[in-house]
């Protein structure tokens, strides 16, 4: 598998619209990689996890065509993970052209949550139902925690974030031969079921969420002391191949900074900063 992260910052990106902290200004200054759009990522090019805000202009910048992805993953349906305005896109009166159709999964929660921000964009587009599907070429699965499911050829197993039990938020493992993906953004925290399951199938990558930095914590998220504390023991427990890989993502300004001071202190706890653009062979 090919991983590509399209965004790798919090809700608010670096740097935020409004804020002068050093971390926002350094940003600026320095551009490139201190620029973090909404997190997102894409699989091999075909599956995408979270249709986010940044999500079109960083592929189409990047030269990826967003018209074939095939499959997508969502995790919540939270306003930075999800965009309505992109979907309502896929409509024919929007003149679109060439589109694969696009398999959706989510939890039922999140399936409705998307329904409704989907309304506020075309007020008579009833994304639940049959003739709605057909509308945006596209097809929904619902998912549960604790379930799997196949994806194309990808394997999907679905995991309780505990991020927006409203919404039964998700994080997911993907697998495909044999390589094994852990996508667990906006993720609060792994109950022992979870912990369970990922025993199950030793990972390549693990990608969590790292919003705050150590010491800095305003809750909803973990901060870097806690993905640290993830890693060491997804090691300790065999859950990540001997030459797996945890990489953080979902990244706030808020204790964190510039991408190499963060790398730093990162590294001596096996942990990789990410950044938008990176790729991953898995």
């Amino acid at each position: 598998m090919k991983l590509q992260f399209l965004g790798t910052g919090a809700a608010t990106g670096i740097p935020l619209a409004f804020c002068n902290c050093a971390a926002c200004a350094k940003a600026r200054k320095l551009g490139g990689r201190e620029i973090r759009r909404r997190a997102a990522a894409l699989v091999d090019g075909e599956l995408l996890i979270d249709l986010g805000p940044d999500v079109p202009a960083f592929m189409a910048q990047s030269g990826l065509d967003l018209g074939q992805v095939r499959y997508l993953l969502q995790t919540h349906a939270h306003s930075d993970h999800f965009d309505a305005g992109h979907l309502v896109t896929r409509m024919a009166e929007y003149a679109v052209k060439d589109v694969e159709r696009l398999e959706v999964m989510a939890s039922r929660e999140t399936l409705r949550a998307m329904a409704v921000w989907m309304k506020t964009e075309e007020p008579g587009l009833e994304l639940l139902s049959e003739a709605g599907q057909r509308a945006l070429n596209l097809s929904l699965r619902p998912i549960q925690a604790g379930e799997r499911a196949q994806m194309g050829p990808y394997e999907i197993t679905a995991l309780d974030s505990r991020h927006d039990p409203g919404q039964q938020a998700l994080v997911y493992r993907i697998r495909r031969a044999g390589a094994a993906l852990l996508y667990a953004t906006d993720l609060l925290a792994l109950g022992e079921e979870e912990w369970a399951v990922l025993r199950e199938a030793p990972l390549d990558v693990a990608v969590l969420d790292m919003t705050y930095g150590a010491g800095f914590n305003a809750g909803g998220h973990p901060d870097a002391g806690q993905v640290y504390g993830m890693a060491r023991r997804m090691r300790q427990q065999g859950i990540l191949k001997p030459s797996g890989r945890v990489l953080a993502t979902h990244i706030s300004h808020e204790g964190n900074g510039a991408l190499e001071e963060m790398g730093q202190l990162a590294r001596p706890f096996g942990v990789e900063i990410a950044w938008d653009g990176m790729i991953l062979e898995i």
